[in-house]
């Protein structure tokens, strides 16, 4: 099998993506800016877009960048959302309607965490599966109704977040559906652990 070269610009800006959710979580517990740490996050997931389409029109597609792009994108959303409910639940200032957009938004890595755990668990191997349309457009809606929900707590003309959180949510549902039957066939594949 030939040698990848993993160090190239697409892989460059999926690390810097990781690299992003460091500074957010700083300033989620430091109660900077909510619009400051929105516009950190949509910089972050501007990255995912940027990153593909580098990857794709200049012919750096890698196995290895595919598998870093699914990292990098489950770090920065996860993070990223964990602590801002973290924040708001020490903060006191957390409502039902935000933690129920919040777990729509993630209804994707919700479902699909413990699938991927139960395989690692019984076959000593993480399985990504191959990028689907479904996939990206859920990451997409991530990317817009995220944000949303977070500006929502301090400007509440954008309370329209929630039609974006319930379309984010069955987007996840679909999708995570489709993963887990990419997941199950692929594992088909793969010798059980001795």
């Amino acid at each position: 099998m030939e040698k990848e070269n993993i160090f190239n610009i697409p892989n460059a800006l999926t690390l810097i993506r990781i690299l992003i959710t460091f500074p957010l979580i700083y300033l989620i517990f430091t109660d900077a800016s909510i619009l400051y740490i929105a516009i950190i996050f949509i910089i972050g997931m501007l990255t995912d877009f940027f990153d593909g389409f580098i990857a794709r029109n200049f012919n750096l597609k890698t196995e290895f960048g595919r598998k870093f792009d699914m990292f990098a994108d489950r770090v920065l959303i996860i993070g990223t959302a964990v602590s801002f409910l973290i924040k708001l639940f020490i903060s006191k200032k957390i409502i039902k309607e935000q933690i129920f957009q919040i777990i729509l938004i993630l209804s994707r890595e919700i479902i699909l965490f413990p699938v991927i755990l139960i395989v690692f668990i019984l076959k000593r191997k993480i399985i990504f599966p191959q990028v689907r349309i479904i996939g990206k457009a859920t990451t997409l809606f991530q990317s817009i109704s995220f944000p949303l929900v977070l500006l929502n707590n301090y400007y509440s003309f954008l309370s329209f977040s929630v039609y974006f959180a319930i379309f984010t949510g069955i987007l996840g549902l679909i999708s995570s559906f489709c993963y887990t039957k990419d997941i199950i066939k692929e594992t088909k594949n793969l010798k059980p652990i001795e």
